[in-house]
């Protein structure tokens, strides 16, 4: 199936799939301190920049951003941005807990950026997104937290391949949800 396609399929998807819930991150999130550790950080005070190496960490609320190395940079008007890099069989990560649920969307991929005015996080190469036992992976993948719009590809952007080439599919795994309302009303009728 040509990668454009799968795209849209996915997409027709979520409504019925619990991978529709991720776009519902913790909201309280927005107001916590922003938490930056890693094991060597150089501060580019008239820039607004801040280079972390070495198990680079920025924590949020429930939000944790964990890569090899991260480049946070502020604007005028307070906003952040990060783009991070993982290492070799190190992957970048990302974690957040869904609004209202002890449920974690959780991300990794080979690089990422995320930018907190916009609430939108990229993935891109080997990136995956889970939620729960639902997964969704592409070579890129685009979340908005703020519109709840997902996308994937099965190349990076930029990029042009063939549609048969491999490595060019979005896959993602929907697992069955029980309605529970329905499950007890056959039960009750089995044990009449």
């Amino acid at each position: 199936m040509h990668v454009h396609h799968v795209a849209l399929l996915f997409c027709g998807v979520l409504g019925v799939g619990n991978l529709a819930g991720l776009a519902h991150a913790e909201q309280a999130d927005r107001n916590q301190p922003i938490e930056i550790r890693a094991l060597d950080v150089t501060i580019d005070q008239l820039n607004k920049t801040y280079e972390l190496r070495g198990n680079a960490t920025l924590t949020q609320g429930t939000m944790r951003l964990v890569a090899e190395r991260m480049v946070v940079k502020e604007d005028e008007q307070g906003n952040r941005s990060a783009q991070l890099f993982g290492a070799a069989g190190k992957p970048v990560t990302f974690r957040q807990r869904r609004e209202g649920t002890n449920e974690f969307m959780e991300g990794f991929a080979d690089r990422a950026e995320f930018d907190d005015a916009t609430d939108i996080l990229q993935l891109f190469s080997n990136a995956r997104l889970k939620n729960g036992t639902d997964e969704l992976r592409g070579e890129y993948i685009y979340y908005n937290s703020a519109t709840e719009v997902l996308r994937a590809s099965g190349q990076l952007p930029g990029t042009k391949a063939a549609p048969t080439e491999a490595g060019q599919d979005v896959y993602f795994s929907l697992m069955p949800r029980t309605n529970d309302k329905k499950a007890g009303t056959e039960k009750a009728r089995r044990d009449k």
